[in-house]
């Protein structure tokens, strides 16, 4: 709500959480590449750092686009459902069974493309709605008939056809259905509770072994919190990390990174627990 989110999320007079816990998550990713940046430096140096991640300030750089736009303009930026948009065709429609199908004819091509696919040609050829700019202005009137037409198609269908033509576009999909989601049961990152697939964290390293539960590094390297190597094995453990070949370092490093993290989120869950 305090960094403006809220207010470009919501309708005008309405701010609205986002949909998801978006500050959250986004927060634990910018604490992620800290404590990446900082491995790496590690690496290099031998010196270890302490990394903060807040969401004050991570809220403020998700809204940094509409503070720029402020000031090179001068303008306050209004909230995204009541902005003028720069894209004539951008829209969720409703269609045949009470179906909704997202589409983006957000260029004069795809806006030639789409009245091609569908016989517009009426809309094609009218003087008024040869450029997008032109169709921008024209979307009060535009959009009507536009919806009208796609009211008479289902949703499956029209994504058929969106998809002939080249035309970007999405279903509207509920969190629910993508258990269903055959690019997702492809994916090898899902994570299984029992019989209930949930979705995991997304990475792909083309050298790395496939993601498992979560906290299986934490019984090796888990130690008592607050509690330091001597400083013998400070010593031990610089000495041998100096001696390895500098390509085998660059090579070993992103899946030791990738470890250390593993395990620091599994350290974290135990401490929580125990609070």
């Amino acid at each position: 709500m305090m960094c403006g989110l809220a207010y470009m999320t919501g309708p005008a007079g309405r701010p609205l959480r986002a949909g998801t816990s978006v500050n959250d998550i986004m927060g634990g990713m910018f604490g992620a590449i800290g404590v990446l940046a900082a491995l790496a430096q590690r690496a290099r140096t031998g010196r270890g750092q302490e990394v903060q991640s807040a969401l004050f300030e991570n809220n403020v750089l998700l809204v940094a686009q509409h503070m720029m736009q402020f000031a090179v303009t001068g303008q306050p930026v209004a909230p995204m459902h009541s902005r003028i948009s720069a894209w004539a065709v951008y829209d969720v429609f409703d269609v045949k069974d009470g179906g909704q199908i997202f589409l983006a004819a957000v260029s004069d091509t795809r806006w030639a493309l789409m009245c091609d696919e569908f016989g517009f040609a009426d809309l094609k050829q009218d003087p008024r709605l040869t450029r997008n700019n032109a169709r921008v202005q024209a979307r009060e009137w535009m959009l009507p008939l536009l919806r009208e037409r796609f009211a008479a198609f289902g949703a499956a269908e029209l994504a058929q056809r969106f998809e002939k033509a080249g035309l970007p576009y999405a279903p509207i999909t509920r969190p629910q259905d993508l258990f269903d989601d055959p690019h997702l049961a492809a994916e090898p990152g899902r994570a299984h509770a029992g019989a209930v697939a949930s979705a995991g964290l997304w990475r792909r390293l083309d050298r790395a072994a496939a993601p498992g539960p979560r906290g299986r590094h934490a019984a090796a390297g888990r130690r008592p919190a607050g509690r330091r190597l001597n400083a013998g094995a400070r010593q031990a453990a610089l000495a041998s990390r100096s001696t390895r070949p500098a390509t085998m370092r660059t090579l070993r490093g992103a899946a030791s990174q990738m470890a250390t993290i593993d395990m620091a989120l599994s350290t974290v869950e135990i401490q929580n627990a125990s609070a």
